[in-house]
């Protein structure tokens, strides 16, 4: 009995596949907890045939869990193979599958928010759209292409990695440093976002002033402290603004607003 409740590869592919569908049934209550129960339907139905043993296991499936889509491929790893070897007798209780869960999600979301979303994704978008902006029409397509190349790796390396070493998983991420490659990243992303700044962002002043038969061009004058000085403060502006928890859609009508009555007043051009 015990060898039939075995996971097999072709189980773990199958998890791999419905963990991309982690945020389908999201909720405010429990956020990704439905989707992650659905993803480990096909493996809890194999592992507890009988069905009281299987709708316990549904239930404590069901209980909170938020984590980052990119990066849950681990979580469930781990979590599979936690539930085979209570399956199979192992001594392994339902309050240690959810710490397990509870200790990952976090980290493991810091992880897809700051280096997946806040550094991979903005670099890439911005190599893009700037082969885009020189009429490349694979632009897009590229983004695409390597976007999810990315993504669906990283997944399916997670799933299989935490299955496989899922008593010595976070060990292994502190033994490939980690923390240092997504420091490493961070740095990298703020060159990009420094460059795409002074190469995308376009704001100027025509204002003129004139002192007796001389006039001095602002513009002119700000280009001699700092070339870029205006693109530079337009978006120092907006992520001082984004700090302080405006939403994004609030920042882009608001700079719309402030654009058009600044242009009509002839102060940015």
């Amino acid at each position: 009995m015990a060898e039939n409740k075995k996971l097999t590869k072709k189980d773990l592919f199958h998890l791999f596949l419905r963990s991309n569908a982690l945020q389908s049934a999201f909720n405010f209550e429990r956020m990704q907890a439905m989707g992650f129960e659905w993803g480990l339907l096909p493996i809890l139905k194999k592992l507890y045939p009988n069905k009281e043993d299987r709708i316990r296991a549904y239930k404590r499936h069901l209980t909170y869990f938020n984590s980052h889509p990119w990066t849950a491929g681990p979580i469930y790893g781990i979590v599979a193979s936690m539930e085979e070897q209570k399956a199979c007798g192992e001594d392994v209780s339902e309050e240690n599958i959810q710490a397990v869960k509870g200790a990952l999600m976090g980290p493991l979301a810091g992880i897809g928010d700051s280096f997946f979303w806040g550094t991979f994704r903005p670099i890439v978008a911005g190599i893009c759209a700037s082969l885009a902006l020189s009429g490349n029409l694979l632009a897009p397509i590229i983004f695409i292409l390597v976007i999810n190349v990315v993504h669906f790796g990283f997944q399916y390396w997670g799933v299989m990695t935490g299955y496989k070493f899922s008593d010595s998983f976070l060990q292994r991420m502190e033994n490939m440093q980690i923390k240092k490659w997504m420091s490493a990243a961070t740095i990298l992303g703020l060159f990009v976002v420094g460059g795409l700044t002074a190469t995308w962002v376009s704001v100027s002043t025509p204002l003129v002033y004139s002192v007796g038969d001389a006039s001095i061009e602002l513009q002119s004058t700000l280009d001699q402290i700092l070339p870029k000085l205006l693109p530079l403060l337009s978006v120092l502006a907006v992520y001082a603004t984004l700090r302080k928890g405006k939403s994004t859609t609030w920042v882009m009508f608001a700079m719309i607003v402030i654009g058009f009555v600044l242009g009509f007043f002839g102060i940015l051009a």
